[in-house]
């Protein structure tokens, strides 16, 4: 068999590679320092979850537990996607927050039994994920709950792994490592094991703004809200252990998804953690005035493959007013002149929705409730317009049975000047033209 062929899926994850993130717009500039991205989102299926699930697989296989038995699994998404990815039958509790992409992607590799859990439940709280994973394992009789949070798996050989190609990757020449934090244990065990090797690097913990891991106290967690997924709690995880980030900085949700971005549109194809992350690093950089021999890793943790209704889509990017100032510019600036005079044929507009003069009453009170319209265009001859037909004046003459739901919708619609108005000696008729593609 070729030397490059791997026999197994679980074969190909891990060594992913460690790139200069110079090219990316807003990344290095004023920074004296090398940015490098570790593309975790490079994994088979695309997170760096992909690490944590093998290990976890080969633990349950050390345990005894049959691969048919049912995972109960708590996070935003990517754990799951890689377990399943895997091969294991899988319930997933997922926050309000994680994309539909994600759960497209669960349905589609076989898992429909999803629970939505409350974002920011606090631990020992029926809503927290914890305490729903428990109650399901309660009644499902060989299934087994995964939680990262919990630390009821040993990850620290999967991290030591990571720890080791960073280290190798570099030459053993890494001056800090900026991660996002959300269970804790990356941060964890990547610090006990870069430190081991490297005394003096700096440990650069990411989470949202209005999030609480760093805080020594938390004031109201129930309204801490942000958009960033993978990054963040409102309340610090047990898994997390004191002295294992050396810096906390906090970026916020416009920072975090504009630095993605600018990723996405520099080839690298990673989600709002790792934009959070790489903003971080910039911010980290400029603060530390780093020789122009310093470098900096960053862990791109999962893909923007995952984000096609939020990241990806312009529009809600604007509407959750998530781009700066010099995007927003950029992209009205491109918008206009791609309509700039446009004819009506270049702007591609849907078909207008009308009625014939011929078609029923009942067909034009369904078609305007269907719409949520409160009136139709009527055509008459080749789809002339000829007048217009009201919801409310439909549903009256019906109600008081003036009209019948068969009767055609020209004997009780509102013409457009059929006939000329005299105004002393003068006749006046108004014209009204027909919109086409030609139309100047």
């Amino acid at each position: 068999m070729s030397k490059l062929c791997i026999t197994t899926i679980s074969d190909t994850v891990g060594r992913t590679p460690l790139v200069s993130l110079s090219g990316v717009d807003g990344v290095s500039h004023g920074v004296a320092g090398e940015i490098l991205g570790k593309l975790e989102y490079m994994n088979p299926g695309s997170s760096i979850k992909d690490r944590v699930a093998k290990h976890i697989v080969a633990q349950l296989s050390a345990k005894g537990i049959s691969k048919s038995a049912p995972l109960v699994v708590a996070g935003p998404g990517n754990l799951a996607i890689s377990l399943a990815m895997l091969g294991r039958s899988l319930t997933c509790l997922l926050p309000e927050r994680t994309t539909t992409d994600r759960v497209r992607l669960l349905k589609s590799l076989g898992v429909t039994d999803i629970v939505r859990t409350l974002d920011g439940a606090l631990p020992g709280s029926p809503e927290h994920a914890c305490e729903i994973g428990r109650r399901i394992v309660k009644y499902r009789a060989g299934s087994v709950y995964i939680d990262e949070e919990l630390g009821d798996w040993d990850l620290s050989a999967c991290y030591d792994e990571l720890a080791a190609e960073l280290i190798e990757q570099t030459d053993g020449t890494l001056d800090a490592l900026v991660l996002g934090v959300d269970t804790g244990n990356a941060a964890t065990h990547l610090s006990r094991a870069l430190k081991a090797k490297l005394p003096n690097i700096q440990i650069i913990g990411v989470e949202p703004t209005n999030s609480a891991i760093g805080e020594q106290t938390v004031d109201n967690p129930l309204a801490r809200r942000w958009l960033c997924e993978d990054i963040g709690r409102a309340y610090a995880p047990r898994a997390l252990l004191p002295g294992s980030i050396d810096m906390w900085i906090q970026v916020s949700d416009r920072v975090a998804y504009s630095m993605a971005r600018r990723l996405v549109q520099g080839g690298v194809f990673a989600g709002p953690s790792s934009g959070a992350s790489v903003a971080a690093a910039r911010m980290y950089a400029v603060s530390a005035c780093l020789q122009p021999s310093s470098r900096v890793a960053v862990i791109l943790g999962d893909t923007a493959r995952n984000y096609t209704d939020t990241l990806l889509s312009d529009d809600w990017m604007l509407a959750h007013d998530l781009l700066d100032a010099r995007m927003v510019a950029d992209l009205q600036r491109t918008q206009i002149e791609q309509y700039r005079a446009a004819s009506i044929e270049d702007l591609q507009l849907p078909a207008a929705v009308t009625v014939s003069e011929n078609d029923s009453m009942h067909y034009a009170v369904a078609l305007m409730a269907e719409h949520d319209f409160s009136q139709v265009p009527v055509t008459g001859p080749l789809r002339r317009l000829i007048g217009y037909l009201t919801l409310s004046a439909a549903q009256t003459l019906l109600d008081n049975h003036v009209a019948l739901p068969t009767d055609p919708v020209r004997k009780f619609m509102l013409r457009f000047n059929p006939a000329p108005r005299n105004v002393g000696s003068a006749n006046i008729r108004k014209e009204y033209w027909l919109i086409t593609p030609e139309t100047p």
